[in-house]
């Protein structure tokens, strides 16, 4: 029994020593990462992708005050995406789901709603947490992109609100807000409402907004902003004058599928912005906008889709590229002479693209292109349409590079054994040509020719351009990628080596 009683007794006090050795040990355990230097910790983080390291700033206090200050020494580019989270639901099982692909997901009504939900609150925790971790930090890049359905989840919308206005009062260089995702498979979806404030964006140098509600009145100033993209927009108040009154060094404007106020581009005040491209934007009223605006620092301009034909710019002198698209030319003088109209300024320009060229339309162009440097044209070559570009190349005495990119006819091309029927007036236009223009005498150096299929209008034009081009050093044709096509260019090809040629220094090269 004693023997026993010393056993016991011998055994607890071995247990006793072993844990107040283990208990030392432990003590005594160096921790090697307090040993590591900042920089190396940081070089480490930053090999981290954004997933992970949120999930290291949830490891510890610690780690997440270690994790914080490297966000505050190299600022973040976050892309926030709810179709492409990686690490989540939604990678693995909803990416279709949310698009509405529900056809080819095999999954139940039931399941489908259970794995929305599941992937949503997946999203909403991440972009909760990162934003949160981000909160006193300075952001590179944030893009935000959300499948958000106006009367939908009231949680969710509130928790968009949230992210929004925590976009508009941080310290952020470039923000996306994008709202478009839904729209693939519901194309008559109501775009999300921003929500109201008083914001004032102190360092935001570019902001882009997609398929959304914008209200000009929201902001008091964007004391850095640059550029500015609005897409399928609908902007409910202000103008592009007090845009630019509110942004002081704005440079940059794009204006995509948007719809706004009557008078929101007409100003009587300068508008200090570099680039100006407004494209299939209408008016509350009119399936067009009308453009009246004083840009004396415009350099490139670019407008595509219906305009009303009492549109002006103005002042535009130090205008450098224009590019204009006409989605349907209605073919009559009061057209032309409107669209002259317009364009009585642009005769700065440097650069011009005309898209499509209709002949009312070229000869409703400034009579004096002298700074014109380089022009380029969608034409078919009809003999409709061959007095405006010979307008145009008369109206521009220093024109350098030329480009045409050619609208096919549906006729049969140009073949050694069996010419087709052509129009008389198309086949010696340019034999008729005796005059020389002053630009295809002393200045034109480059023509490109993109589309080109043997047609006798083609075949005619180049070999004007070859027979009068006195300083041409480069005539480049990319051919239509037809099998009728391609097997005729080397015909073609030895066809064109034989016109005579008034630079020595000319060559054709096919594409």
């Amino acid at each position: 029994m004693e023997s026993g009683g010393s056993g016991g007794s011998s055994s607890k006090k071995g247990k006793k020593v072993e844990q107040q050795s283990k208990k030392r040990q432990k003590t005594n355990t160096i921790d090697y990462m307090n040993y590591i230097p900042e920089a190396i910790v940081f070089h480490i983080l930053s090999l981290l992708p954004l997933g992970e390291l949120i999930i290291m700033s949830l490891v510890s206090q610690r780690w997440k005050d270690t994790v914080v200050r490297y966000l505050k020494i190299v600022p973040s580019s976050l892309n926030l995406d709810e179709c492409e989270m990686p690490g989540t639901i939604l990678k693995r099982d909803g990416q279709c789901l949310l698009r509405s692909n529900f056809a080819h997901s095999g999954y139940s009504l039931k399941q489908r709603h259970c794995l929305i939900r599941a992937a949503r609150k997946s999203f909403i925790e991440f972009v909760d947490r990162c934003l949160q971790l981000h909160s006193d930090c300075m952001i590179n890049n944030l893009r935000l992109t959300f499948l958000h359905e106006a009367g939908g989840d009231y949680e969710y919308t509130r928790k968009i609100d949230m992210w929004v206005h925590f976009a508009f009062t941080k310290d952020i260089k470039e923000l996306s807000l994008d709202f478009s995702d839904l729209t693939l498979s519901k194309p008559l979806a109501q775009p999300f409402e921003l929500p109201h404030g008083y914001f004032a964006p102190k360092i935001t140098k570019t902001f882009s907004l997609k398929f959304c509600k914008f209200r000009l009145s929201t902001f008091q100033v964007f004391g850095s902003l640059k550029g500015i993209s609005l897409v399928q927009v609908e902007i409910l108040d202000g103008s592009l004058a007090e845009l630019a009154s509110k942004c002081p060094v704005l440079k940059d404007v794009n204006l995509v599928n948007c719809v706004f106020p009557d008078q929101f581009m007409m100003s009587e005040e300068d508008i200090i912005v570099e680039k100006l491209s407004v494209i299939d934007c209408k008016t509350e009223e009119w399936e067009a906008c009308n453009i009246n605006l004083s840009t004396p620092c415009l350099l490139k301009l670019h407008i595509v889709g219906n305009i009303l034909m009492t549109s002006h710019i103005r002042n535009a002198t130090k205008l450098l590229d224009v590019t204009f698209c006409m989605e349907e030319i209605n073919e009559n003088y009061l057209q032309g002479d409107a669209l002259g109209s317009f364009f009585i300024e642009l005769g700065h320009s440097r650069s011009l693209t005309v898209l499509p060229a209709g002949n009312d339309l070229l000869q409703g162009l400034p009579t004096y292109l002298n700074n014109l440097n380089h022009l380029c044209l969608l034409v078919g070559l009809e003999k409709q349409e061959m007095p405006g570009i010979s307008c145009l190349l008369r109206s521009s005495p220093n024109l350098e590079n030329l480009t045409l990119l050619l609208l096919g006819t549906g006729r049969e091309i140009f073949q050694n054994d069996a010419p087709p029927f052509f129009d008389l007036e198309e086949r010696i236009y340019w034999d008729e040509r005796n005059s020389t223009f002053s630009c295809v005498q002393n200045s034109l150096k480059k023509v490109t020719m993109d589309g080109f299929s043997g047609r006798n209008n083609e075949m005619k034009l180049i070999q004007f351009l070859l027979k009068k081009a006195r300083v041409l050093r480069k005539m480049e044709i990319i051919s239509i990628s037809t099998a009728e096509v391609m097997e005729k260019i080397q015909y073609l090809s030895e066809t064109l080596s034989y016109f005579p040629r008034a630079s020595p220094l000319a060559s054709i090269e096919f594409c």
